[in-house]
């Protein structure tokens, strides 16, 4: 065939899988929103029925579409993989039925010839994949971080032991984002019959993580234009002063404290607020985080830490696993092949969850449960790929 003709088949192939990866993409999409929207609705009704903002439709309306336009962006890594998977499917199975391949292989033209067109735009979709990964995601993930009754942020919350650009710790009983504050609050311990004052505490440490003190306050205020936190009743306790315990009140008065420079912020705090905040970071901040010995979920941040860079391979490897189980086989159902393809990367889901699972927990090492997806669809793919009838 000559050039022209080559480049028109080129064109015909990717607008075919384009138009196949939208509406597969779509009705992903709108399928995961759909179903969360169905577990989470009584929480917008409550939170617009509260007198705490807004009520009637258009303010639950406005709720939810703040809500997921951002969380379309988290859904995005989630449905990547299967919409490349099943658009491919979708694509490949509608040239099937129209005899367009029957035709190109008769004209002598090699299947992975055609192929190539899919797997560019499936990489240009991955780069993307990368970039929501690095530089999106991050930027939004105070707002992926909201539960869909606290939308503005102004429950109060505690800080749980942040690690900020000093190596340094902070921790507070109760944070309030409405105020930027930090302040203790007044704990009991029952068996004992005593109520103490816990308080806020920011564990100083040097770069290879030893202990060189602590701050204490009643209350810290947020000041932006310090950059920093403005404390009430602080101050710093030598190391031989510093309590075991977050709860327990300070045995001396030590050196009076009313500042405290960090790059943790009300932003940052929120950011943290949400369990799995960790799935909202860029790998460089994740690689800072995973390297604190003093982390007790180190093991399941290393895990994410390098599946930032093998679930990107991953989305390729299962595209070319599931292309020769729908390619040249023009008997084929179409609804077969699209359910042989969705069952190929549930396969490889519960592999990669099974992997990260033994990872976290300790019984193989982060690299490898990492890697192991990997090292299973990668000769997989390549069977698969030279098994293919061209």
């Amino acid at each position: 065939m000559t050039t022209l003709k080559i480049k028109t088949l080129d064109r015909y192939i990717v607008k075919t899988f384009v138009v196949s990866l939208i509406i597969v993409f779509a009705a992903m999409m709108g399928l995961a929103l759909v179903l969360d929207l169905f577990f989470n609705v009584n929480e917008f009704l409550e939170k617009s029925g509260s007198g705490d903002g807004a009520t009637g439709f258009w303010a639950i309306l406005g709720n939810v579409i703040n809500y997921y336009f951002y969380k379309a962006f988290d859904y995005f890594q989630w449905l990547a993989a299967p919409s490349l998977l099943v658009a491919a499917a979708a694509a490949l199975v509608r040239l099937n039925r129209g005899h367009e391949l029957t035709g190109v292989k008769a004209a002598g033209i090699s299947l992975y010839r055609v192929m190539w067109p899919m797997i560019l735009m499936a990489l240009l979709a991955d780069g993307f994949y990368i970039v929501n990964q690095e530089c999106i995601i991050p930027r939004i993930a105070v707002r992926l971080s909201r539960s869909p009754d606290d939308l503005a942020v102004t429950g109060i919350f505690s800080v749980d032991f942040i690690r900020d650009e000093h190596n340094n710790i902070i921790y507070a009983p109760i944070y309030d984002p409405v105020k930027r504050e930090m302040r203790a609050e007044a704990r009991a311990v029952p068996d004992a019959g005593l109520v103490f004052m816990a308080r806020v505490r920011i564990f100083l440490r040097d770069s290879k993580y030893q202990a060189q003190g602590t701050i204490e306050a009643e209350r810290a205020v947020w000041d932006p234009k310090a950059e920093g936190w403005r404390l009430t009743g602080g101050v710093r306790l030598r190391p031989l002063e510093e309590t075991t315990l977050p709860d327990e009140p300070p045995e001396s008065e030590g050196e009076p404290w009313h500042f405290y420079a960090t790059n943790v912020g009300p932003e940052e705090i929120e950011r943290h607020r949400a369990s799995d905040f960790h799935r909202y970071m860029s790998y460089g901040e994740l690689k800072t985080l995973a390297g604190d010995p003093m982390r007790g979920n180190r093991r399941q941040l290393q895990v994410a830490l390098h599946q930032h860079v093998t679930m990107p391979i991953l989305n390729i490897l299962v595209l070319l696993l599931g292309f020769p189980f729908v390619a040249g086989r023009e008997e084929r159902n179409y609804f077969v092949s699209i359910g042989i393809t969705v069952l190929l990367f549930i396969g490889v889901y519960v592999l990669s969850f099974a992997s990260t699972a033994f990872g976290s927990s300790g019984h193989i090492s982060p690299l490898l449960a990492a890697w192991i997806p990997i090292l299973v669809v990668l000769p997989a793919s390549v069977l698969s790929m030279d098994s293919l009838r061209t």
